[in-house]
């Protein structure tokens, strides 16, 4: 089932699909934790959390109230050998929630962005699979103190900065 894309982003800024900018505050927040939904282990995922998180972005659905899900990597060190499974989890966690047109998209973590574009555009890229309506939301800090290619990346993809 694929979902019609509502939002989209321009110059780092969030538009509806009737090019209106949407301000931030009313597109709050909802976290997402890695080591919640992946307790134990690898591959192993917490379905009956993500089938409450579900419930609630249903009843969102009904309201249509639209939120982020800010992805939180709180599970391991976020380097380069988990990058893969935290990226995973994200996109498992996703499928979960396919149909929740609440969900306007996912942050990408300060720490994802520390390790590089190769790692941000895995993470874009396997959750752009199957959703291609999500746009991404960056922190402000993490963009400005990332690298040139990765800024140059962010500026080509459909990605928001947020504080």
């Amino acid at each position: 089932m694929k979902l019609e894309k509502l939002f989209y982003a321009k110059d780092f800024k969030l538009f509806n699909k009737d090019d209106k900018e949407v301000m931030l505050d009313s597109i709050p927040a909802k976290s997402i934790s890695w080591k919640l939904i992946e307790p134990l282990n690898e591959g192993e995922y917490n379905e009956e959390l993500l089938a409450s998180m579900r419930d609630e972005l249903k009843i969102l659905d009904e309201k249509n109230s639209f939120i982020f899900m800010e992805a939180i990597a709180d599970k391991n060190a976020l380097n380069a050998e988990y990058a893969q499974v935290f990226t995973a989890c994200m996109k498992h966690s996703a499928r979960r929630l396919k149909d929740c047109v609440s969900i306007a998209g996912f942050s990408i973590p300060s720490e994802l962005i520390a390790l590089g574009k190769p790692f941000v555009e895995d993470y874009i890229n396997e959750l752009s699979a199957k959703h291609a309506q999500y746009v991404y939301f960056v922190k402000k800090s993490d963009f400005e103190s990332s690298n040139e290619e990765l800024k140059q990346y962010l500026s080509s993809n459909e990605v928001v900065l947020y504080n």
